[in-house]
């Protein structure tokens, strides 16, 4: 295409719906035309034009967009197209609604990409008249009253198709029409038809109406389609668009709110703007990684179940996302939001119309249940460059070690040649980057090795290794490692929770070392850990962070502890109260410098390992839930397709987390969302298990204790780790830049 890079950015906040650095650049060379070529006002134009559009009329800037290739940017190269696909179209379309582009650019796209999976003799000719920008196209998506009766050269096609998308400016109506042996597809001429153009919700984009009066259509131009390929590839081409203009709503809602000032402060740090920011964050991250893994699965043809699963997860979520990003942006613009003068009702009306006419996000959660309780499903894979082989080559020999020991035992085994934790430094470790950590993990699959998990210990290497003294890494170092130490967490109190700076326990130098007095909770592990890293305060007069000392704590043999399990609302106890009675640690136990905690503790997250996302992207938990779909009614079975799309939103956006760190760039959101829709979604799936159960789950007896208790447990997950409240206020501040309170 011609379309060269330039300086733009990427879509909104985040990725888009592309992640490789191709997709990045090609982003940017379309938003930088679209500054250059389509000015906001032409949109605005539209919206002041009294009554509906003439028919037939194209927007200025079409011949400039064939030029680019972009309308053909998805078609085979045989036709004049570009080679791409519908991920590379899904690109260009998102950032299309992220600049309000009008005109039936959209609609033209989707019809050629349905042409172009129809081989016949009608298709070739339009393909190559679509890539040159020699003719628009729309479709109808379902046929309304459309008739098609056969004749003896074709068929007769009488009747009125529903709102169809840009059909005022087509040149070309593909439509769908009940025949006597079925549906049937039909390319017609729009000159041989009655086109209305409407006084649309979106005059940018208007629908027509499409009405047939006996008109002929020859037997070339019925053409063996799929309405189900119509219909999914139309999902997927909506979705992306979708995206463009929740990114569009986000990106201003945000800017708005680092600069209005109320009471004297900008409304961005106030916690409920800041929440409903990063909510819309959240949302369109999700739309954003169903998206794209629709318009994969479109490109891959990995089979009708997967194609159409994945378009209707994208479907019942990106448009819903475009819908209520725009509501809460003209909610935080106020009254500016409110005035004809300002784009925000722009964007909600083209989500309106996307979402009319691609029908409700349940109707869509209703057929990704059915499509998933009949057995349709989609595998990610993760395909690593071609170094990884020899990676794999390179590990096989050291894992062979611990094939076919039990996980403890392996951990053992290979923690002496650094294969037990590959990301860090050497001799710890490889110091493996993301490729051969993720050639090491596949080549561990293969042989069957599993390794035990070092839980908190996994925090506490990073922060050894980066502030601890040479004897600490020497003693602590290589038993944890081998899985032979284990730690607990220290850090909550029972007065400060999220909030580390508001620390009370107290340590006093002595001649000895530390006199550690106050109270740790929520702590797990703390009855078997050998020791414990500990945050503490050893200057109250410091500002809040710079008076806090990490310690290491011998859980063992430290005099003065006294831990007291703490009882959940489960009836177990897990966690525990941890007191400290002039407990006296030796002057070795600093971890980096005298009040130098915070930075310590901050690094605990540090040098994470690249994770290879799931193979399977609905857990246990939901995969009963589906398979007891066909006995619930509707409305349960739209609330499972939800919990279907979080489940394949959750595993697509580790996908493109990791993907970006396997190409060098920084994870990006993707960690903080995953957080965010993880824990509520596991709470909803074990909610959604105990309400099946009906008069059972009332009795604490067998499957009804176990969906109890996996109810009653799944109300820690939004407070474990930092509250949902404290995750969104972070990802507003960090993330999407909005100011502190």
């Amino acid at each position: 295409m011609g379309i060269g890079t330039n300086s733009g950015t990427a879509t909104g906040t985040g990725t888009g719906v592309g992640v490789t650095e191709e997709h990045r650049a090609l982003a940017r060379s379309v938003r930088g035309w679209l500054a250059r070529t389509v000015p906001p006002g032409e949109a605005r134009a539209l919206l002041d034009t009294p009554g509906p559009p003439a028919p037939g009329a194209r927007p200025e800037h079409w011949a400039a967009l064939a030029a680019q290739g972009l309308t053909g940017i998805h078609l085979p190269e045989e036709y004049g197209g570009g080679g791409g696909g519908i991920l590379d179209l899904a690109v260009v379309l998102e950032e299309a609604a992220h600049g309000s582009l009008p005109g039936p650019y959209l609609a033209t796209v989707l019809v050629g990409a349905v042409l172009a999976r129809t081989p016949g003799p009608a298709t070739g000719d339009t393909l190559r008249a679509i890539a040159a920008g020699e003719r628009t196209a729309a479709l109808a998506l379902i046929p309304g009253t459309l008739t098609a009766t056969p004749t003896a050269t074709g068929h007769r096609l009488d009747g009125t198709a529903p709102p169809a998308l840009s059909a005022d400016a087509a040149d070309l109506l593909l439509l769908p029409a009940a025949t006597p042996t079925g549906e049937r597809w039909f390319l017609v001429d729009a000159e041989g038809l009655t086109v209305r153009p409407h006084y649309s919700v979106d005059p940018t984009r208007p629908t027509a109406q499409v009405r047939a009066d006996a008109v002929p259509v020859p037997a070339h131009r019925t053409l063996p389609i799929e309405s189900a390929l119509v219909r999914d590839l139309a999902a997927v081409l909506l979705a992306a668009d979708a995206c463009g203009t929740a990114a569009r709503c986000l990106r201003t809602a945000v800017e708005h709110a680092r600069v209005r000032e109320q009471f004297g402060r900008p409304i961005g740090a106030f916690q409920a703007v800041k929440h409903l920011c990063a909510d819309m964050l959240v949302r369109l991250e999700q739309a954003r990684a169903l998206t794209w893994d629709a318009a994969r699965a479109a490109d891959e043809e990995t089979g009708d179940g997967a194609r159409a699963l994945t378009a209707a997860l994208a479907a019942a979520t990106a448009p819903e996302a475009a819908y209520t990003c725009a509501k809460d942006t003209i909610q935080i613009l106020g009254g500016t939001g409110f005035t004809w003068e300002h784009d925000a009702h722009l964007w909600l009306r083209r989500a309106v119309l996307a979402r009319q006419l691609l029908g409700t996000a349940d109707a869509h959660r209703l057929r990704a249940a059915r499509l998933a309780a009949a057995g349709a499903r989609r595998e990610l894979t993760l395909e690593l460059p071609p170094e990884a082989a020899r990676h794999r080559a390179e590990a096989r020999p050291h894992l062979a070690a611990a094939r076919g020991l039990q996980p403890r035992e392996a951990r053992r085994a290979l923690a002496p040649t650094g294969y037990a934790a590959p990301h860090l430094p050497p001799p710890y470790g490889l110091g493996a980057g993301p490729v051969q950590q993720l050639a090491i993990q596949q080549e561990l699959a293969e042989q069957s090795v599993r390794l035990s998990d070092l839980s908190i210990a996994a925090w506490v290497v990073p922060s050894l290794i980066a502030y601890g003294t040479e004897a600490q890494r020497e003693r602590y170092l290589p038993a944890t490692l081998r899985g032979d130490l284990q730690w607990c967490q220290l850090f909550s109190e029972p007065d400060a929770g999220s909030d580390l700076a508001a620390l009370r326990t107290r340590a006093v130098r002595t001649g000895e070392g530390w006199r550690i007095t106050g109270q740790k909770v929520w702590t797990s592990a703390a009855r078997t850990a050998d020791h414990g890293i500990l945050l503490a305060r050893t200057d109250p007069d410091a500002p809040r962070h710079r008076g806090l000392t990490y310690f290491l704590v011998d859980m063992k043999r430290a005099r003065g502890i006294d831990i007291r399990p703490l009882r959940e609302i489960t009836g177990e106890s897990l966690f525990n109260e941890v007191h400290f009675d002039d407990v006296l640690l030796p002057p070795d136990a600093v971890v980096g410098e005298v009040g130098g905690g915070w930075r310590v503790a901050r690094n605990t997250l540090g040098n994470e390992r690249v994770h290879m996302a799931d193979q399977l992207t609905f857990d246990t938990g939901l995969e009963a839930l589906i398979a007891r779909s066909a006995e619930t009614d509707d409305a349960t079975r739209a609330r499972i397709g939800s919990l279907a799309a979080e489940a394949h939103a959750l595993a697509c956006i580790g996908l493109r987390t990791t993907l970006r760190q396997v190409s060098g760039l920084e994870p990006g959101a993707g960690a903080s969302v995953r957080k965010l829709v993880q824990t509520a979604h596991q709470q909803k799936v074990a909610e959604l298990t105990l309400e099946l159960l009906g008069p059972a789950g009332a009795v604490a007896e067998e499957a009804g204790e176990r969906a109890l208790h996996g109810f009653l447990m799944s109300r820690c997950l939004t407070i474990a780790g930092g509250t949902t409240q404290i995750q969104l206020n972070v990802v507003a501040e960090r993330i999407l830049g909005l100011p502190r309170d």
